[in-house]
C-alpha cells in the first residue's frame, strides 16, 4: 500500500524532473490571459449619478420620522420606475438628438445599474459603456428625465432631487487586466502540474531493481551499467585489451 501512495520527496522529484514543461505551460498561460485581455476584450468604463429621495416635512420628530420611512419605503418603487420604458424611452430618444447613443430602451436597460446602501435615502444610477463619455451622457441623461417625469407617474413624488450629476470617468472598470493575467498564470501552472503527475502515473518503466524483487516477487536475473559512449568501441578491440605478438625463429627463418 506504501508503494501506491506519492511521498513528498517523489512529489518534488516529479515537479523537478518536469520543471520545464511546467514553466513553459505557465508563460503560455499568461500569455494567452494578455492576448485576451488587451487585443479581445473591449474595455468598459461607467459613470455614477446620484439621487436623494427626501422630502420636506414639518419640524415635528414624529412627523419627520414617518415621512423618511416612507421615503425608504418608496425607494424600491423609484427604482423599478427609474429601468422602465416610461423612463428610457425618453432617454433614447434625448440621447439620439444629442447624438450620444444609437441604442434602444433595452438597451439602456441593460447597461445601468441601480442600487442603494441599506436605509439610505440616496440612490445610485450607473451606466456602464465602451465610452467613458457614453457611460457619463447615460447616466445624466435617465436621472434628469427621471426627476422631471416621476411627479407626472406620482402626484405625491415630490421628493427626488439630483445631488451629483454623474462625472467623467476614464478608469476602466473591465477587463481587469491584473486579476485577468495572475488567472491566467496560476492556470498554466496547475495544468503544467497536473500535466506532470499525469505522466509520471502513466510512465511504466522499471526505475528500481526494487521493484521486480519485492512488489512483483521476481527474481532479478541480472543489471546493465551505464556506459558512457566515449568508452564503447564497437568492432575493434582497444589497443590495451589486444594480445602481443610474440616472435619464434624456426629453421626457414622467422614467423610471427
Amino acid at each position: 500500500m506504501e508503494d501506491d501512495v506519492f511521498s513528498l520527496g517523489q512529489v518534488f522529484r516529479t515537479l523537478r524532473k518536469h520543471l520545464l514543461m511546467i514553466i513553459i505551460l505557465s508563460v503560455a498561460g499568461l500569455m494567452t490571459a494578455a492576448g485576451v485581455t488587451f487585443f479581445v476584450m473591449t474595455p468598459k468604463y461607467n459613470s455614477s449619478a446620484l439621487i436623494l429621495i427626501n422630502q420636506k416635512s414639518g419640524t415635528d420628530a414624529a412627523q419627520q420620522y414617518n415621512q423618511v420611512q416612507t421615503d425608504l419605503q418608496m425607494i424600491n418603487t423609484y427604482k423599478d420606475i427609474i429601468t422602465q420604458p416610461v423612463i428610457l424611452d425618453q432617454a433614447a430618444k434625448d440621447l439620439h438628438k444629442a447624438g450620444q447613443f444609437s441604442g434602444t430602451a433595452n438597451d439602456l436597460a441593460n447597461v445601468l445599474t441601480i442600487s442603494n446602501n441599506e436605509n439610505s435615502q440616496v440612490v445610485k444610477v450607473t451606466a456602464e459603456a465602451t465610452s467613458p463619455y457614453v457611460a457619463r451622457d447615460i447616466a445624466n441623461a435617465v436621472t434628469h428625465v427621471f426627476q422631471s417625469k416621476i411627479t407626472k407617474i406620482m402626484a405625491n413624488a415630490k421628493n427626488v432631487s439630483i445631488i451629483s450629476g454623474a462625472k467623467l470617468n476614464r478608469s476602466k472598470v473591465s477587463p481587469r487586466s491584473l486579476i485577468n493575467l495572475v488567472v491566467g498564470l496560476l492556470a498554466g501552472l496547475v495544468i503544467g502540474i497536473l500535466l506532470a503527475f499525469i505522466r509520471e502515473l502513466l510512465d511504466t518503466t522499471v526505475k528500481a531493481p526494487e521493484f521486480i524483487t519485492d512488489t512483483l516477487n521476481l527474481p532479478l536475473l541480472g543489471t546493465i551499467s551505464d556506459m558512457e559512449i566515449r568508452n564503447m568501441q564497437f568492432g575493434r578491440a582497444s589497443a590495451a585489451d589486444s594480445p602481443t605478438p610474440s616472435r619464434r625463429r624456426s629453421n626457414g627463418g622467422t614467423n610471427v
